[in-house]
């Protein structure tokens, strides 16, 4: 059924989905997935849709005004590609899920980021703020509260070198 839902934010063609139980991976819970018979952990399901073996099977409008694109998840397509596999691959990716990321150690940085005004239809540049943090992956933490993303567009940061040394 085409159209969108004002009051759910989102399409309509989406509240059919939820209703069969197709919903984006956020919105899925352990028991949506123990229903399709799913025997293992959640945080496998999550590590294995993340990690593209478990593919969205659809895509709907979401958000409210601004139409945003949202993958959405069939459990029981999950299963079914879990018991193709053989014992082998099975404790494979078991294996990976448990593994523990490495920790990096955050890297303290500073630069500045441009501050927008206007409307979104019409954005303005407004100027730009100075900032100190601590980079951690592709985020930077900053100093004054919040973060920002690294690779932004609209950033520019460069390493604090401490002490006069490289680190």
């Amino acid at each position: 059924m085409v159209g969108y839902n004002y009051e759910a934010g989102m399409s309509n063609n989406a509240l059919d989905a939820y209703d069969s139980g197709i919903k984006p991976l956020s919105q899925i819970t352990a028991h949506d997935l123990k229903i399709a018979g799913w025997t293992r952990t959640k945080k496998l399901a999550v590590y294995l849709a993340k990690n593209y073996f478990w593919g969205p099977c659809e895509w709907h409008h979401s958000g409210g005004t601004w139409y945003n694109e949202v993958n959405f998840y069939n459990p029981k397509n999950l299963v079914d590609n879990w018991q193709r596999l053989n014992t082998a691959e099975k404790q494979q990716h078991i294996k990976n899920c448990s593994k523990k990321e490495p920790t990096e150690k955050p890297v303290r940085v500073e630069g500045y980021y441009t501050i927008w005004g206007g409307s979104r239809r019409r954005p303005r540049r407004i100027g730009e703020q100075n900032f100190t943090g601590e980079m951690l992956g592709n985020w930077i933490f900053l100093d004054d509260g919040g973060k920002k993303k690294a690779t932004g567009n609209h950033i520019t940061w460069n390493v604090v070198q401490e002490g006069g040394k490289n680190e």
